[in-house]
C-alpha cells in the first residue's frame, strides 16, 4: 500500500501553523505556502484582505482579479507552475488516475475559498479533475466553499457566493458566467 499526502500536505501544514499562531496570540496574519494562503483576522489596515487571483498565463504576481476575504483559505491548483515540457508540449502535475497522464480539460486554474486550507487542497484537485461545468456544480454542493475557475480560453467562472464579491481586474479575461 502507498499513501501519498502530497495533495493535502500544504493545506494541513497551513492549518497547523494557523493553530500555533492563535495559541500564541497572533490575531492578524497571512500564511502563504505557495498556492495555499490562509488569512487570519483583518488586514492591518482594517477590514478584509485583498487577495489577488493569479493570471495563469503570466509571470508570478500578475493577477487577473481580486477577492476581499478574512479568516479564510484560498488554495489554487493549476497547469502553469509545476509542469514538464517535452517537444513543445507541457505536461502539468495534476494527473488523471484513469490514464496516468495529466488531466486534459478546459481548466488553467481553480481557486477554492474555504475555512480550512486542507479542505481547499482536497477540493481544488477534485474540482480540477471535473472540468469547469461539473466542477462548478461539485463546489456548489459543498456548504461554505466557493471557487474561481479560469479557463484555457481566458474566461473566469465563479460560484454563486462570489457574485458581487470577486472583481475581475484584467482586460485580457472575460467573465464566463
Amino acid at each position: 500500500m502507498e499513501l501519498d499526502l502530497g495533495g493535502i500536505a500544504k493545506g494541513f501544514i497551513a492549518d497547523e501553523v494557523g493553530k500555533v499562531f492563535k495559541e500564541n496570540g497572533v490575531t492578524t496574519s497571512i500564511i502563504d505556502l505557495g498556492g495555499n494562503i490562509l488569512l487570519q483576522g483583518e488586514s492591518p489596515k482594517g477590514g478584509d484582505w485583498n487577495v489577488g487571483i493569479q493570471d495563469p498565463f503570466s509571470p508570478r504576481n500578475t493577477i487577473l482579479g481580486k477577492l476581499p476575504e478574512q479568516d479564510k483559505s484560498i488554495v489554487t491548483s493549476g497547469i502553469y507552475e509545476r509542469y514538464l515540457e517535452v517537444d513543445g508540449k507541457k505536461y502539468h502535475h495534476l494527473f488523471d488516475p484513469k490514464t496516468g497522464y495529466p488531466f486534459d480539460n478546459d481548466i488553467a486554474g481553480v481557486s477554492i475559498i474555504s475555512k480550512k486550507s486542507i479542505t481547499g487542497d482536497g477540493l481544488s484537485s477534485a474540482a480540477f479533475s471535473k472540468g469547469i461545468q461539473e466542477g462548478l456544480q461539485f463546489i456548489e454542493s459543498h456548504k461554505g466553499v466557493e471557487a474561481i475557475f479560469v479557463s484555457k480560453d481566458k474566461k473566469v467562472y465563479i460560484t454563486s457566493g462570489l457574485k458581487g464579491k470577486f472583481e475581475l481586474t484584467s482586460d485580457e479575461f472575460k467573465m464566463g458566467n
